[in-house]
């Protein structure tokens, strides 16, 4: 009886030891499964006074109930399983908190479904304006390991598109078509556009675009104001332009004739011009500087015999001088004589 008692007290006080243990590390709080794109991340906050030495450990399964680790003893509050599950599958995930060899109780998740419960991003828009219509370029957002129409068969894309400024006045259009043109627009205008996809599978539309915005071109058509201004702006370049002109022509004229004169000198000018100038003056220097002038003595005889005598050098002198005079003036004379 003794040893049944004493085998019962050993037990209770093993299971108050292992429970005092658990109590003693609390649990993760806000578990929570963050997907985007097909991604799965397992986060949750630990807000207790613990020391830095907790870790954590989480855990999935999918149909079995065996659990597979995929964090283990590590500090990060997260525990990435993107690559550890299929789209189309359903999951269940757990964490526990581990302190100097105690640990906490296990926290698990409700079932998680990638197709159904991730979040979708949105889709990239583009535009191109065309002849007065804009064309919309869609792109389908990039998912974890797999194409959005692997996924979802059935896509729909809805568009809001508004003149820039006038959010309050937008129009909403949808297509299943990656590629479509807005026709209904104003030529010259900006215009913004935004989309996301609705999916059949999941109540839950993708996440809105950023508005995009361009401006529309000309639909081809001419305004008749636009024509008439067209015409004027004509009109007066050709009426500035034909002046410019003729004054430019008849400059460019007098220029060639100053150039080239249709007046043609004298033959003895060209002559003139051709031979090397001398300085009439530098001549006649010259000759000063290198010869005497000839000259002739002029002897004038009187009756009487006592005034018979040496001819007076002041008149001949005199004589000479002229005579240098003469002969200057008949070179001047010849020089300028026609040929």
């Amino acid at each position: 009886m003794r040893s049944i008692l004493s085998s019962q007290g050993c037990f209770f006080s093993v299971l108050y030891i292992f429970s005092v243990a658990l109590a003693a590390v609390p649990e993760p709080e806000n578990v929570t499964v963050v997907s985007y794109n097909m991604g799965a991340v397992l986060e949750w906050d630990y807000p207790h006074n613990a020391s830095e030495g907790v870790r954590y450990t989480a855990q999935f399964r999918s149909h079995t109930p065996k659990y597979d680790p995929v964090c283990q003893s590590q500090q990060d509050r997260k525990c990435d399983f993107t690559y550890k599950i299929h789209h189309f599958g359903v999951y269940t995930f757990r964490v526990q908190a581990e302190l100097q060899g105690n640990v906490s109780a296990w926290v698990n998740t409700t079932e998680f479904t990638p197709d159904r419960q991730t979040i979708i991003g949105p889709p990239a828009v583009s535009l191109h304006s065309k002849a007065g219509d804009m064309e919309v370029s869609l792109q389908d957002p990039v998912l974890m390991g797999s194409m959005l129409k692997d996924v979802y068969t059935n896509i729909i894309y809805n568009l809001s598109y508004w003149k820039e400024g006038q959010e309050k006045t937008k129009k909403q259009k949808q297509t299943k078509q990656k590629l479509l043109l807005l026709s209904d627009l104003l030529p010259w205008t900006r215009y913004c556009v935004q989309a996301n996809i609705d999916f059949q599978v999941s109540n839950k539309p993708s996440q809105q675009s950023a508005p995009v915005c361009e401006t529309t071109t000309s639909n081809g058509t001419v305004e008749p104001w636009v024509v008439a201004v067209a015409l004027i702006s004509s009109f007066l370049v050709v009426i500035v332009s034909l002046p410019l002109l003729f004054l430019l022509g008849w400059y460019c004229y007098k220029g060639l004739r100053f150039l080239y004169p249709s007046a043609k000198l004298p033959e003895h000018f060209k002559q003139y011009l051709i031979e090397p100038y001398r300085s009439y003056i530098f001549l006649a220097m010259q000759n000063s500087g290198e010869e005497n002038e000839p000259y002739h003595a002029v002897v004038i005889v009187s009756d009487s015999s006592d005034e018979q005598a040496d001819p007076p050098s002041e008149p001949s002198e005199k004589l000479q001088v002229h005579s240098k005079e003469d002969e200057d003036e008949k070179d001047k004379d010849q020089f300028l004589q026609p040929l």
